[in-house]
């Protein structure tokens, strides 16, 4: 999908959702990956879910701060495919995968980390949970630099247009992961049953089969003729240094914000286990419309990168309205579902009439904001799209642990709020990104920032 020209009007809703549909699709098989893990974990036992699970959410926020990182390729690329220089998209390539081969060697640290991070996160009351997940993140570690160079390659399709194949690439990881547990968990057709371990190799085996059919991809005919991939570059220290200014926000600004989120479902969970059950539930139905907004961000992300290639700065800034309208209609329309049937969504996973209604109350809270968290994810978009990714960076950490995560513990814990208060508190922080991120947006500064 080349968008270096100026696109009719009335074509413009039609190439976001088309970029962003199978981008949908391919977020969604992230969960799955979760999803899949935890079910097969759960015949082990109580403490190997809890393990998975404790160890699961720190994995994620670190996994983030480098595959989110590697992601900026596309803005590299959209500016080069904008521009129309096929030579410049290669050598973006390889500019960023230097930058990837420079963190694979800081990840080597990661399985002493998890270790010495695990041992404050399990509890200390006898059980294997502390074993059990440390064992886990030691394996997972390893799955880092394959999924910082899928990221790179991700980069490099989606910021041509081009979300079908990332999709696909996606769909054959979660069957790939789904026999892999099935052979390495409880142990099927003679493979050892390794349990939690079995898990983290599955998952990280594949991770490996992604990266491998990336690489592919990256590296085929077509490829290697027309943007010169398979010529290996070095990248120059300024070179190096532009992709790290770029980069390292964006995948700061997931971690602060994972982070910050961790922390709120930890304080969430002081409130008892009815609540936690509840919130948990809730978070299900709300990844549908965080997805949604998600893809429709990381489509408006290519289209600003590539118009601003095309010096059609213009046209990047209807590009980005125009995502964030449809943003807001998408979760807008999702988020009526919660607030119309909120105790027959919370019903399909719970009879206990406490854990349903405060279920009620989260999901009839959060149906709410959905058009305000649309603003949100797909401003933040564009301005990453653009390059102003040092500006999110600071206004997500700010507004996530000086205000967000105060915020809730007021609600709650002073108070008094509870769950109610808790989900007002994250209104407050996704109302605050969002006026944030409008008012940058609208300024146009960043129209400004040009990549060396």
């Amino acid at each position: 999908m080349d968008v270096s020209g100026v696109i009719p009007k009335q074509g413009l809703n039609k190439t976001i959702l088309l970029l962003a549909a199978p981008l949908i699709f391919q977020n969604l098989s992230y969960t799955l990956l979760g999803v899949t893990d935890t079910f097969f974990v759960s015949q082990v036992g109580t403490e190997a879910v809890a393990a998975v699970g404790l160890a699961g959410v720190m994995f994620f926020a670190v996994m983030m701060l480098f595959r989110s990182t590697a992601n900026s390729s596309i803005v590299f690329v959209g500016r080069a495919h904008g521009a129309k220089d096929d030579k410049a998209v290669g050598e973006a390539v390889w500019n960023v995968l230097n930058m990837v081969a420079l963190l694979s060697v800081i990840a080597l640290v990661l399985p002493w980390l998890f270790t010495f991070l695990f041992q404050f996160a399990a509890p200390d009351d006898g059980s294997s949970v502390r074993q059990l997940g440390t064992t886990y993140l030691q394996i997972r570690a390893f799955e880092v630099p394959l999924a910082m160079f899928s990221a790179v390659v991700w980069g490099f399709l989606v910021g041509r247009g081009d979300s079908r194949t990332p999709m696909l690439l996606a769909w054959i990881q979660v069957l790939a992961n789904i026999i892999l547990d099935w052979l390495l968990v409880p142990g099927n057709l003679g493979f050892p049953a390794l349990g939690v371990a079995g898990a983290a190799y599955a998952t990280v085996m594949s991770t490996a089969i992604h990266a491998t059919g990336s690489a592919f991809i990256l590296w085929n005919k077509t490829n290697r003729q027309r943007y010169g991939t398979a010529k290996f570059r070095r990248a120059s220290r300024a070179e190096l240094g532009e992709v790290l200014r770029i980069g390292l926000p964006m995948g700061a600004g997931d971690f602060f914000d994972i982070a910050a989120f961790s922390v709120f479902f930890a304080m969430v969970g002081r409130l008892g286990t009815d609540i936690a059950a509840a919130n948990y539930i809730a978070l299900q139905y709300m990844s549908i419309s965080f997805t949604m907004g998600v893809a429709i961000g990381q489509a408006c992300s290519s289209l600003v990168a590539q118009y601003l290639g095309a010096k059609t700065p213009n046209e990047a800034e209807r590009a980005g309205y125009r995502a964030t309208w449809l943003g807001m209609v998408v979760m807008g329309v999702v988020g009526l579902g919660y607030l119309i049937a909120p105790a027959a969504l919370m019903d399909v996973f719970s009879d206990e009439a406490r854990v349903i209604t405060a279920g009620v109350t989260i999901l009839k809270l959060v149906a709410l904001y959905q058009i305000i968290d649309a603003v949100a994810i797909v401003m933040g978009g564009a301005l990453n799209g653009a390059g102003d990714t040092r500006y999110t960076m600071v206004v997500r950490g700010v507004l996530a642990w000086l205000l967000f995560l105060p915020v809730t513990y007021l609600l709650i814990f002073v108070v008094d709020g509870g769950i109610g208060g808790a989900w007002i508190a994250a209104c407050v922080y996704l109302v605050g990104l969002a006026i944030a991120y409008f008012i940058r947006f609208r300024s146009g500064r960043w129209k400004l920032l040009e990549l060396r």
